[in-house]
């Protein structure tokens, strides 16, 4: 029997009002993605993609229809409880990273073990055995901010792997980089994806990252486009159960 997608998005509508009137940036999405996938969610800006992301992260209320991520069904629940378990189950590294300015490169990496209750002395070598990993380990104490763009992203990722999530979601990662700083997070993410089974799933709007994934969501006017990708018009495009697995 074939296990069931890790995540599963079932006619989500998303809209918000301005000037009173209803604007839809989700057009009846749904989506599913296996586990252990390396996921690009590919777009124009403007397209939904971020929108589709806070939705599935459970940062955003869907208008209607249901995320469910492994067993959880986040319209069952509330929003202590996807924090938790957002916490528990995903890593999320920021186009920017989001630093605590009053500690250190490890105390940063460490901090969601601090949430959880996990003593200082058990986090803080969890987050230099990170560090280590990366080869970073003789930064542990500087702050954040002293370290190179390159540097400050391996750090957000260690951050998002201190929790052993099964799922990391990356959101315009490699905006800020430079081409090779931005080559090594891309591998690096492939690496986690190849060798510790870790889904993944990436927000771009650069199509030379689409070679990294093994399932490619495209998006646009907010709907899936399926098929070979080529994009199409709004108007041409349906509105219902774009559903989308792997494209080649």
């Amino acid at each position: 029997m074939a296990e069931k997608p890790i995540i599963e998005i079932t006619n989500l509508i998303k809209e918000f009002h301005v000037g009173g009137e209803p604007i839809r940036i989700l057009k009846d999405v749904s989506v599913s993605i296996d586990r252990g996938k390396f996921v690009i969610l590919f777009g124009p800006s403007g397209s939904g993609k971020s929108t589709l992301l806070h939705s599935m992260l459970g940062l955003e209320k869907p208008t209607s229809g249901s995320v469910r991520i492994e067993d959880a069904y986040f319209e069952k629940m509330n929003p202590n409880e996807i924090a938790r378990f957002r916490l528990a189950k995903i890593g999320i590294v920021y186009q920017r990273p989001d630093w605590i300015r009053s500690i250190n490169v490890m105390e940063n990496v460490a901090f969601p073990l601090a949430i959880k209750g996990v003593s200082r002395s058990k986090r803080n070598q969890k987050a230099l055995d990170l560090l280590k990993s990366f080869k970073l380990e003789h930064r542990a104490y500087f702050e954040p901010t002293e370290l190179s763009g390159g540097q400050q992203q391996k750090v957000e990722i260690a951050r998002a792997l201190i929790t052993d999530p099964s799922i990391i979601v990356a959101d315009e990662p490699t905006g800020n980089l430079d081409t090779e700083s931005a080559e090594n997070a891309m591998n690096l993410f492939k690496r986690l994806n190849e060798e510790k089974g870790i889904t993944i799933i990436m927000v771009t709007h650069n199509m030379e990252y689409v070679s990294y994934a093994s399932q490619t969501i495209y998006m646009r006017d907010g709907v899936i486009l399926s098929g070979t990708g080529q994009f199409k018009t709004a108007s041409t495009e349906p509105e219902t159960k774009n559903k989308v697995k792997t494209t080649a």
